[in-house]
């Protein structure tokens, strides 16, 4: 049995830590180091708590039979607790005929630029002595350290599911320095969406912390698939230039390693509701938005795999499991999605929802403190996905 070793990398109380070498971290501007990429792991699939300072738990999946599945052959989990899944058969690398991504998430960063911790307890010159949790220092260590890991299976995709600013006071500052979207730049994200917390400043204070990360030159793709900004309105300006420079698109194609991904992002209705500061932005229903662009992807941009960034969340049971809510629905509804990339509940879902029994629908809890994993294997038109059952035990 494989654990995850303890998060190595202490936060520094500023953005010092992100160009600190000596700790493998990105300097401002670059994307992860490449010395990441020299070494290699198996994985199955995973949700690491980023810094931990010591080792909490075990995670064993024992195969069970495959339920087999029309459209592709899928293989994927995630798990908690800073542990690796042990599977009784490792995932292949790429081959013909079959292929093998990764898909490393976020989602409800709340401007937790730096990482969290009781004052008294917080150490941050020196490591692995406090119970600091998350941080972008942390999550840039992590990242880079995952892809390493994952990329001789085949291409991985960074992506994260909205509400990445608000929460800290480095919100206060957003405007003027699209901080966080800058920062997810650094890490190497490939596209986030909107979070109901990322209007609180209103749309002309969302324009200008996006704008504010554009003119850094830094700033991951903003899918907005059921957000409309075209109303004449001249709080709506700066937005309607950033649709029209590619900046906030409605979907995005991305093709790496002989995949062609097609990715879209989503606002839930009860997200949306709570989207007060938006006005005059309004949000159209998500799974009719999804539906169309769903057959944009397939039926003209000609996509291999399409991934759904869902702001709607999920509903915990009494018994304490996770089997419905909007971006379980979304999957439900809309049968073209592959994966539904979640976020609003900040929920740590400890392996996926599988929707109707064929979507995985994935979410990493909140605040920099997670970052998920969920690997996958297609295999021509036909879909099986292995079952698995995760038994969390103390080291």
């Amino acid at each position: 049995m494989q654990i995850f070793e303890r998060c190595n990398y202490a936060d520094r109380m500023n953005f010092a830590a992100l160009a600190d070498r000596r700790h493998d971290l990105p300097r401002p501007g670059l994307e992860i180091d490449t010395s990441f990429r020299k070494t290699w792991s198996r994985l199955a699939g995973h949700l690491v708590d980023v810094g931990l300072s010591k080792r909490i738990g075990k995670l064993a999946m024992k195969h069970k039979t495959a339920d087999r599945i029309n459209r592709r052959n899928f293989v994927g989990t995630s798990v908690a607790a800073g542990a690796m899944i042990a599977m009784s058969e490792p995932l292949v690398a790429q081959t013909t005929g079959k292929k093998t991504f990764t898909i490393l998430h976020t989602n409800d960063l709340h401007s937790n630029l730096v990482g969290v911790a009781p004052v008294t307890d917080y150490t941050p010159l020196t490591l692995n002595d406090d119970n600091t949790r998350g941080g972008f220092a942390r999550l840039a260590n992590k990242i880079g350290e995952r892809k390493a890991a994952t990329e001789r299976l085949g291409p991985v995709l960074v992506l994260d599911a909205g509400d990445f600013s608000m929460g800290t006071a480095f919100a206060a500052a957003t405007r003027e320095t699209g901080a966080e979207l800058r920062l997810l730049a650094v890490l190497g994200c490939d596209a986030t969406t909107f979070g109901n917390h990322d209007f609180n400043l209103g749309p002309d204070g969302t324009a200008a912390a996006i704008g504010a990360a554009v003119n850094a030159g830094q700033v991951p793709v903003i899918l907005a698939t059921n957000t409309d900004f075209s109303a004449p309105a001249q709080t709506l300006a700066e937005l309607q230039q950033l649709g029209a420079q590619g900046r906030i698109r409605s979907y995005l194609v991305i093709e790496r390693g002989g995949i062609r991904f097609g990715i879209l992002g989503v606002l839930g209705r009860e997200a949306a509701a709570y989207s007060v500061s938006a006005a005059p932005v309004t949000f159209t229903d998500p799974v009719e938005a999804a539906r169309a662009t769903v057959a944009m992807l397939r039926n003209t941009e000609k996509v291999d795999v399409v991934i759904a960034l869902s702001h709607g969340g999920v509903h915990r049971n009494p018994d304490g499991t996770y089997t419905d809510g909007p971006d379980v629905l979304l999957a439900a509804d809309v049968p073209g999605i592959d994966v539904v990339v979640g976020g609003h509940s900040h929920t740590v879902l400890t392996s996926p929802i599988m929707a109707n029994g064929r979507t995985p629908v994935v979410q990493a809890g909140h605040n920099c403190r997670y970052l998920g994993e969920l690997t996958v294997t297609i295999d021509g038109d036909v879909l099986n996905r292995p079952g698995f059952a995760g038994d969390l035990q103390p080291d």
